[in-house]
């Protein structure tokens, strides 16, 4: 049996792949908004806004993340200057894993904020790994050196996920969003304010 060659794709495709994670990013962040929920009245002009503050800042983390990756994944386009047939095939299953984030603005947390909180930690964990995994097979693809900035362990944000999740756990659900913050901002300032070449 003859071994089947692995397609590399160049120039119309990256850019066609880049126009269309453009349009995802901005169709997740949209469909984040809408799916935060309204206040609750309960009567005589007050509302409960437990449920929209919990959504809020599950909002304000999902969509720091996704910026993040955006930002990111724009430096990677710029760098690179083709793909493999699998870098483009992992792509899109880190495409897919990103749609979810809206998911993770509609559920309720508050029967469970523990266990919410280490799923939603695991998912932007196990979804950053994925992507940092595709950018350096990709990178290795074009002879594109990885600095040590780049290639470091990012302890912080494995301690800061840990803290949230620690702070869930012990029954301050409504605390748990502030170490959740840093992971996107730092991801974000780490992408967009420091130069990486």
């Amino acid at each position: 049996m003859k071994k089947r060659k692995v397609a590399v794709y160049e120039g119309h495709m990256l850019s066609t792949l880049k126009s269309f994670t453009d349009a995802v990013m901005s169709i997740i962040a949209t469909i984040m908004v809408l799916e935060i929920p309204l206040p609750k009245f309960i009567g005589t002009n007050h509302y409960d806004f437990r449920e929209t503050s919990s959504s809020l800042i599950i909002f304000f983390v999902s969509f720091l993340v996704v910026v993040s990756y955006y930002f990111q994944f724009s430096k990677f386009f710029g760098r690179i200057k083709k793909m493999s047939g699998w870098q483009i095939f992992a792509y899109t299953i880190f495409l897919m894993l990103v749609s979810l984030f809206p998911f993770m603005t509609q559920t309720d947390n508050g029967s469970h904020p523990a266990y919410f909180t280490i799923v939603y930690v695991i998912y932007i964990i196990v979804t950053s790994r994925f992507a940092s995994l595709i950018i350096k097979a990709a990178y290795r693809l074009n002879e594109v050196k990885i600095n040590r900035h780049q290639a470091r362990k990012p302890w912080d944000l494995l301690a800061m996920s840990v803290i949230a999740i620690v702070i869930s756990s012990l029954g301050y659900s409504a605390y748990t969003g502030i170490p959740l913050l840093y992971l996107p901002i730092r991801s974000l300032v780490t992408s967009i304010v420091y130069d990486e070449d």
